[in-house]
């Protein structure tokens, strides 16, 4: 998306052109559907500032009605100067609460400050011609002349592509792997899990809330973090424990220092723990909760009506077992349950979504196409070249390597390398970049779908694991193949799927 001129956006007034005249002016991507009061506000704020002296080269250099996709969040107008300053303003059609004016554009001040150390922050009321800033730790009404002195300080601006200047990554964190930032709140909810949050904390503090509440959504969706954020918010009426259905990681121990009220505690030590004197319990990756522990719960739930929040994922169980137990479906039964669904996935990079879920199912069609630069897919013709590449990236390119194929004791890989992790090891956790090894155990079946052989611990199932080691990757994954040159082929043809030809990898399965 690119920067539009506000002046000549707002010359054409045919209601049943001027959509597609601001998406053709703007070059979207995407389709924006202007909404007629929206277009309205915009343009009796044109008008007015062309009355008091702003002339059309002022009015250059805006983006209109800009999204962070991936979370969801809108800017109204925006002008930039990289690394110099922003200025932002927020158009209304009619009053609206001045707290509600004073939350949007602190946000805002907060998405920001990763693009320039300064911001210049306004509120126009079309209804009133009401023209408000946020400055200095507080909202006031102020004079048009104001906004227009900041007009003309902005003599260089951005004007290309908006999403280059906004990284997805800096507003899209992990507590498990951010816990500092998340400690002092430099993160963001989408406006999905701003509902959620607002419901559940509302209910809480009335006390009509249902005993049991279960937050569900695939892979980047944001589970983890709206439930630490519960938890966080919930520390300030009472003690709260957080159970992670898991290996406790340093994060936690990080976490488990700097929260005020917050215990986390790791599902094997929950026995030894006095549950009953928490105000509410959370309980993160409970797909892999043990039955024991559910009964557990359970039982001093009811026993001290303590509210209990789960965080789970239908899909990425690792084993027979955990299928077999089936968490989810048992909480679903629970009598006072409700289940909250995130939709949306906000994994900071779209393109390694696309690409994990294409090498799942490579008949797979849905979404854009990508170059998936992202992504290395190399062969390595044996165990020893493999060592040797799991070196290399590990060791130069400061990849994290994810063992998916060990039972118990580390394999040959993990000795070799002081940056691994089993798969069961990182349950919750991202990691920048990420290596993972494919060979003879997988394939993909005569509907394209990546299949596993028996994983040598007989319980375990190996597309279940591999999946849960990719998508720990939130930048750039690796892909080494050993040994299997269809497998290797298939792959490889994923990376070519932008291009106007395609590759014709053998056929078949080994």
């Amino acid at each position: 998306m690119k920067a539009v001129n506000l002046y000549l956006l707002t010359r054409n007034r045919n209601r049943n052109f001027y959509t597609q005249y601001e998406n053709i002016l703007s070059a979207r991507n995407e389709v924006l559907k202007v909404k007629e009061h929206e277009f309205e506000n915009l343009i009796h704020l044109v008008e007015l500032l062309c009355q008091n002296g702003v002339s059309i080269r002022e009015l250059e250099g805006f983006y209109y009605s800009y999204t962070i996709r991936q979370i969801g969040k809108e800017f109204d107008l925006l002008k930039i100067h990289k690394n110099e300053a922003v200025l932002n303003i927020e158009l209304k059609s009619q009053d609206v609460p001045l707290e509600k004016i004073e939350k949007q554009l602190l946000k805002n001040q907060h998405y920001f400050g990763y693009i320039a150390p300064r911001s210049y922050l306004f509120t126009f009321v079309d209804e009133t011609e009401s023209l408000y800033t946020y400055a200095d730790g507080q909202l006031r009404l102020c004079a048009f002349d104001e906004l227009i002195q900041v007009l003309f300080q902005f003599e260089e601006f951005e004007s290309g592509d908006i999403d280059a200047l906004f990284c997805a990554k800096d507003y899209l964190i992990s507590p498990l792997n951010m816990p500092q930032k998340f400690v002092d709140g430099r993160y963001f909810l989408t406006q999905q899990q701003e509902v959620i949050k607002a419901e559940i904390l509302s209910q809480l503090a009335a006390g009509t809330h249902p005993l049991y509440r279960g937050i569900t959504g695939a892979a980047g969706t944001g589970k983890t973090l709206l439930l630490y954020d519960l938890a966080k918010n919930c520390a300030s009426d009472g003690r709260c424990c957080i159970i992670h259905c898991g290996l406790l990681c340093q994060a936690h121990e990080i976490l488990n220092t700097l929260l005020k009220n917050v215990t986390i505690l790791a599902e094997e030590s929950i026995d030894r723990a006095d549950l009953g004197r928490c105000r509410f319990l959370f309980v993160d990756e409970a797909q892999h909760m043990r039955f024991e522990t559910l009964t557990a719960l359970i039982r001093c739930t009811k026993a001290y009506r303590i509210p209990c929040i789960f965080s789970y994922d239908y899909f990425q169980t690792l084993s027979k077992t955990e299928q077999r137990r089936n968490i989810p479906g048992r909480l679903k039964q629970l009598d006072a349950f409700f289940e909250h669904k995130l939709s949306g996935r906000i994994r900071s990079n779209e393109e390694m979504s696309s690409f994990i879920r294409k090498l799942l199912d490579l008949e797979d069609t849905s979404g854009k196409l990508y170059r998936y630069d992202a992504v290395d897919v190399v062969f390595a013709q044996n165990a020893q070249e493999a060592k040797e590449i799991l070196r290399y990236y590990s060791a130069v390119k400061h990849y994290t390597y994810i063992e998916h194929d060990t039972d118990g004791a580390p394999s040959e890989f993990l000795a070799c390398l002081s940056n691994g992790f089993r798969t069961e090891d990182v349950i919750g956790q991202e990691f920048e970049q990420v290596v993972i090894t494919l060979d003879h155990h997988f394939y993909y079946n005569d509907e394209g779908k990546l299949q596993g052989r028996n994983h040598p611990n007989p319980d375990y199932l190996y597309a279940r694991l591999f999946f849960q080691a990719a998508s720990r990757t939130r930048e750039k994954l690796c892909i080494v193949v050993i040994g299997n040159v269809t497998l290797f082929e298939q792959i490889v043809a994923l990376k070519c799927s932008h291009l106007p030809f395609s590759l014709h990898p053998a056929s078949g399965s080994q």
